[in-house]
């Protein structure tokens, strides 16, 4: 029986895989009595809603190339679709939405949410872009105050330290949990650990940790080393709200063995530390160190360093670089990203999508560079 069989058979890891396709508020039907928040970034501090008694859940929107009228067409897909699937009604049973500033393009998104009747309200922060920089700690725990607030008065629970401290263990969990899978995911079809992940951006996060914790032991047991020559490369990306690129590689020869995307593992990156004293500067000292993404800054040099040392560690033979159009902060990371890793040696495939779907051309163009490896 190989790998992709293993899953079909295993309950727990069936029950993530599922949950992990579903888009907008699909997810909060089958939790009834549970008040769900929608979110876009990594960087929006989850521990904040569910200390507020909500439930953050990240929007993916579904495949396509709407073009709603209020955004232009050189907008990413990613917010054109969202906006289309708000005008449509799919999320008008979220409490809110909230946008961490990242582009120009979500911030713009966040004015014009506002305006889409039957929907809940819209919050925005600004996380700092220098994440080094003189201040940036104490300014951006300003912001996670205010935003505390504002979850309280659309929730009517405010956050206390209680709360929050609860938040961040949870938060912090489920974490060390997704390190565990992160860990042997070279030993699983990468369209499994990629599903996986997504998932605990979907799910409650309570019901999430637990069942993440009892599939660890299934997958482990259906981990086994790849035969066949296939081809071990690091992938990284903005959102991808489906698995059509992983299962590309898997059919081709590859495997990821190491992910840098914003619904991958990233996500995940950074530990909280101890709550004991303030629980709101954990979260800041989270978010203020987890991985940077191309939106953030902790040095002109620490995003490649990372990225470079991440392929000597996974002993990865290759990279893809995944630019979804019209993407600039990404678009500009692939520049010095792919330099850099070809200095040292590495083969890099830089790949643009419009959505994260995948087809006959990128399909040549994968399969061309796998070969090459």
């Amino acid at each position: 029986m190989n790998s992709q069989e293993k899953v079909k058979e295993s309950t727990n890891v069936n029950l993530l895989m599922e949950a992990s396709s579903m888009k907008g508020t699909g997810i909060a039907q089958l939790y009834p009595g549970r008040k769900f928040f929608g979110f876009f970034c990594s960087y929006w501090p989850e521990e904040l809603v569910l200390a507020a008694g909500m439930e953050p859940i990240r929007i993916f929107p579904p495949a396509g190339n709407a073009t709603p009228a209020e955004l232009p067409a050189f907008c990413c897909s990613l917010a054109r679709s969202s906006l289309s699937m708000a005008r449509q009604g799919h999320l008008k049973d979220l409490a809110g939405v909230g946008l961490a500033h990242t582009c120009d393009t979500m911030q713009c998104l966040g004015g014009i949410w506002g305006e889409i009747p039957g929907q809940g309200g819209v919050l925005t922060m600004v996380p700092p872009v220098m994440l080094k920089a003189s201040g940036a700690v104490r300014y951006y725990r300003e912001e996670i105050l205010v935003l505390a607030r504002k979850l309280g008065d659309l929730s009517g629970v405010y956050p206390g330290n209680g709360e929050i401290s609860r938040a961040v263990k949870l938060s912090e969990r489920i974490r060390l949990l997704a390190a565990e899978l992160d860990e042997i995911r070279e030993l699983l079809p990468s369209n499994t650990v990629s599903a996986i992940f997504r998932a605990g951006q979907l799910m409650p996060r309570d019901h999430y940790a637990q069942s993440l914790e009892a599939a660890l032991p299934e997958l482990r047991e259906m981990a086994s080393p790849f035969k066949g020559g296939r081809q071990p490369v690091l992938v990284s990306s903005a959102i991808l709200e489906s698995d059509g690129l992983f299962e590309m590689i898997e059919e081709l020869g590859g495997r990821v063995v190491a992910d840098d995307t914003c619904t991958g593992y990233r996500h995940y990156s950074g530990v909280s530390g101890s709550v004991e004293d303030d629980p709101l500067d954990a979260i800041v000292r989270r978010y203020i160190e987890m991985t940077p993404c191309p939106c953030r800054n902790r040095g002109l040099d620490e995003r490649v360093q990372y990225l470079e040392k991440l392929v000597r560690t996974r002993k990865t033979k290759g990279a893809i670089l995944v630019i979804r159009k019209y993407c600039d902060p990404h678009a500009w990371d692939a520049v010095p990203v792919a330099h850099r890793l070809r200095t040292c040696g590495m083969k890099v495939l830089v790949l643009e999508l419009e959505g994260s779907e995948v087809g006959g051309q990128e399909r040549t163009r994968l399969q061309a560079f796998l070969e090459s490896l």
